[in-house]
């Protein structure tokens, strides 16, 4: 019995320290919202729910929150698409040296980290001298050429496009090790030969068979579109305006220039809502949904 308790203390030490600090901080961070704190000295004064009023009352809130839904869907989608389509094409391919070249090619971006992929994709979309116009109009195609990160209206799509682009070689890497399991590649021949088409492979067979690495894949990408900063900032620091901003970036200017600490507590507290709000209900229904 002693030895029992002994091997669980182990393991329940720790998990309850992390719980405990984990909650601390929130609830810590849900006082100072609630707290009359602005300026660089404490102030913990209960001023009731003032900042989360201010917060809501603000065009700047309801852009971010605009955003960091656009975020959610245009990142997290299209890139779970496209890397299936790609990782599957990748198992379909004959020659393992090219499959190994063009993982690598694709997964490189995953070991960057945001502040240099923002950096170079900043001299990318430079609309004067940056790479991608300049190219154009070498080869003629200069009626193409965009403002980029410059225009108001699409500047938080062409953001999302980095985003897209760093996170698409880990996703095929996670897609790739789902498909690899010996009892769906046993199901794939009798499927190939009973004379399935690819396509009916992929959508009918592969998808349902690889929901795990799709609920992790998924999960990743929804925290890390929902928490995004380094982009917004390298790239365009919210602008131009505040178009492009997000409710991170928003917390970072509020705590940190503006010294609105409660404002920039309060602003935490809405993104962990989100999270809960949007990953949280995921996951239950995915596990009910495929694990049941």
């Amino acid at each position: 019995m002693l030895m029992a308790l002994k091997d669980w203390s182990i393991f329940l030490i720790p998990l309850l320290i992390t719980v405990g600090l984990l909650y601390g901080m929130l609830f810590w961070t849900f006082y100072v919202s609630v707290s009359n704190w602005y300026g660089t000295a404490p102030n913990y004064q209960f001023a009731g729910f003032k900042w989360y009023k201010l917060m809501f009352s603000m065009d700047r809130f309801w852009t971010d929150f605009e955003n960091n839904l656009k975020w959610l869907l245009i990142g997290v989608l299209p890139t779970l698409f496209v890397a299936l389509l790609i990782a599957y094409l990748l198992e379909l391919s004959n020659r393992k040296k090219l499959e190994f070249y063009i993982r690598t090619l694709i997964l490189y971006p995953s070991a960057m980290s945001f502040i240099v992929t923002g950096t170079i994709w900043s001299w990318m979309y430079q609309p004067d001298r940056g790479v991608i116009n300049t190219i154009l109009d070498g080869i003629g195609l200069d009626v193409f050429k965009s403002r980029f990160t410059t225009d108001p209206k699409t500047a938080t799509y062409w953001l999302i496009v980095i985003f897209i682009w760093q996170f698409l070689g880990l996703a095929v890497i996670i897609l790739q090790s789902s498909f690899r399991s010996s009892e769906l590649q046993e199901i794939i021949e009798s499927a190939l030969v009973d004379g399935a088409s690819r396509m009916r492979i992929l959508f009918q067979i592969i998808v349902p068979n690889i929901r795990g690495g799709m609920l992790i894949l998924a999960s990743l990408l929804l925290i890390s579109a929902l928490k995004v900063f380094d982009i917004v900032y390298i790239v365009t620091f919210g602008g131009p305006g505040y178009s492009t901003d997000v409710l991170a970036f928003f917390m970072f200017i509020a705590t940190f220039q503006q010294h609105l600490v409660a404002l920039g507590a309060g602003l935490s507290i809405i993104i962990f809502l989100m999270a809960f709000v949007i990953v949280v209900p995921y996951t239950i229904y995915a596990f009910r949904r495929w694990f049941a």
